[in-house]
């Protein structure tokens, strides 16, 4: 049976993790889950890569949750929870890596699949991807676009979610919840090239950058200025912030070591 999962290191720092399920739109069973959550712990834990693109195999991103599972599940009397789509203390069905993800969405991306998107730091999609949180058509809730307010108008936010009708990457990039938009043929290549750009930076600046970045949306200033000094006192201590300006100096590339 193949892997619900695909886990690729593509070049050194950047790793490409496909979704695997394409006869069934890559749907979010418990192996996909499972598998899911085991590569973005094995790309966080490992010291070499630094940046991560998700992507998936077919004509799919994600279409969401296995509805033919929990059908199965409903009519074996297993009751469903709100745990079986979120973390404890997350709407997200993830732990969310500390490294830069970006989500390289190459179809439907729905419900679910819209999840795994929005998770990611950056996203790139084909100009043939339709994007959509569905949850409500088929009587469920979407936990994690309670944050989508966050990232996008809280009026896109309420039509995606009262409407459940797919949009265009276009108009997804239009509210902002994409980065860029290019041709199917170009995705790929597209996101790799991101990414390649993204690893040949600082890890720990990067790093850091982003906790102070997601934390800047719920701190008042005078904890987030709190949090920025501490993690920059911080960095300051570190190999790779003495590293840089030497390099930069000795004209060279630096030799960056995560620490």
């Amino acid at each position: 049976m193949s892997p619900s999962v695909l886990y690729e290191i593509r070049e050194p720092g950047v790793v490409l993790i496909t979704l695997n399920r394409p006869a069934a739109l890559n749907a979010i069973n418990r192996s996909l889950k499972k598998e899911l959550a085991n590569a973005l712990s094995r790309f966080d834990s490992d010291s070499t890569s630094q940046v991560a693109v998700i992507t998936g195999a077919g004509r799919a991103f994600c279409a969401g949750r296995d509805l033919k599972e929990r059908a199965d599940d409903n009519s074996a009397g297993i009751q469903a929870s709100a745990s079986d789509s979120m973390l404890p203390d997350s709407p997200y069905m993830f732990d969310l890596p500390q490294k830069p993800l970006i989500a390289a969405i190459n179809g439907y991306a729905l419900a679910g699949g819209w999840l795994i998107a929005q998770m990611c730091d950056l996203r790139i999609a084909s100009d043939e991807a339709r994007l959509g949180i569905t949850e409500a058509k088929v009587g469920l809730l979407p936990p994690f676009a309670a944050t989508l307010p966050k990232l996008i108008p809280m009026t896109a936010a309420l039509e995606l979610v009262f409407t459940g009708s797919p949009i265009s990457a276009q108009r997804a990039l239009e509210i902002g919840f994409l980065n860029r938009v290019v041709p199917q043929e170009n995705l790929i290549s597209t996101a790799m090239g991101m990414a390649r750009s993204i690893a040949a930076n600082a890890p720990l600046s990067l790093r850091y950058f982003k906790r102070m970045a997601y934390a800047g949306l719920d701190l008042p200033q005078d904890q987030l200025g709190r949090l920025v000094k501490n993690l920059y006192d911080e960095l300051l201590l570190s190999a790779d912030s003495k590293e840089g300006p030497r390099a930069f100096s000795e004209k060279r590339k630096p030799q960056w070591q995560g620490r």
